[in-house]
């Protein structure tokens, strides 16, 4: 996914016109329409309804119009925060990254604020990514850094010592529902026939649904549901679940904020999560002296005991 969609489809949003939509943005009105559908594929659901003029957003467009722009105020903040100045590049130290999509919106920005305060700032250029996508980048060399998620069940099978890895923390990842007026999950695992649980699941080949499919395959039973919703983007889906349309499995970084308010609660027990280690790799053949740098910064954080996740 790139930024560039989510700022077409708050401007499609503001006007309710692909035509006004694209001059505003300065691009074609056929590129612009494509676009939108390259954003819609990607969520794997249709956010217009483009059969009624004006325009109007599907439910799930509704439903995403205020994740997409906190999607956009966190990038422009972790941008903020990692861009640097022009003037300071001969100060400071270039580091390329690839992040697990995830990661980049929950765990990187403080995680790389701590790294500042330690050390010297950082000049970041960050990708946002898939776990298979950030491991080929790694490994082309289009990146110094890789921030992922890792399961010992599903290894990121990489030669150590081209690729050599730190542990940075671990959280798990659990099953989420909205509650009901008793504070009980509105979806409890593992459902019946009377009530198959509706289940919001991430696209086939991302990382997190795999764990997720592990986790079903080893279940203490088999669990009653029905796939509803299929995203690539936890946000998506968080969005689904805090919106109450069913079931969903999520990082406890990413649904932090919904978790402590009530706005969800757990659907299982702890025989429905599984942990994940939150894993910083870098290339052994990187030149980047920043990088190094920030990879010693974070092995000494390490050492003292001090970093917060666990």
């Amino acid at each position: 996914m790139e930024a560039k969609w989510l700022e077409d489809f708050l401007s499609l949003i503001d006007t309710r016109s692909f035509s006004l939509a694209a001059r505003k943005r300065n691009v074609t009105q056929s590129a612009f329409s494509r676009r939108i559908q390259a954003l819609e594929a990607w969520m794997g659901a249709k956010l217009v309804n483009r059969d009624v003029s004006p325009l109007t957003l599907t439910p799930a467009g509704t439903l995403f119009r205020s994740y997409a722009a906190e999607i956009l105020r966190n990038v422009y903040a972790a941008r903020t925060l990692v861009g640097g100045q022009a003037d300071t590049l001969d100060k400071t130290g270039f580091v390329k990254f690839a992040v697990a999509h995830t990661l980049m919106l929950s765990f990187f920005p403080a995680w790389l604020r701590r790294m500042g305060a330690r050390s010297r700032h950082v000049v970041a250029q960050v990708e946002a990514v898939n776990v298979p996508e950030g491991i080929v980048s790694l490994v082309e060399g289009r990146c110094d850094l890789l921030l992922a998620y890792h399961h010992a069940q599903l290894p990121i099978l990489l030669d150590t010592a081209r690729f050599p890895f730190v542990t940075l923390g671990t959280e798990r990842i659990r099953p989420y529902s909205t509650p009901d007026a008793q504070g009980r999950p509105l979806f409890a695992l593992p459902g019946d026939a009377r009530q198959r649980l509706p289940y919001m699941a991430y696209a086939s080949g991302a990382f997190l649904g795999n764990v997720v499919e592990m986790l079903l395959l080893n279940a203490p039973q088999a669990p009653v549901m029905w796939r509803a919703f299929e995203t690539h983007m936890s946000e998506a889906l968080k969005a689904m679940v805090v919106a109450g349309h069913g079931i969903g499995w999520l990082p406890e970084g990413c649904v932090e904020r919904e978790a402590a308010s009530g706005e969800v609660v757990m659907a299982g027990s702890d025989a429905w999560s599984t942990a994940l280690e939150i894993r910083l790799y870098r290339s052994a053949e990187s030149t980047s002296d920043a990088a190094r740098a920030l990879w010693e910064t974070a092995r000494a954080e390490l050492a003292t005991g001090s970093t917060p996740r666990q």
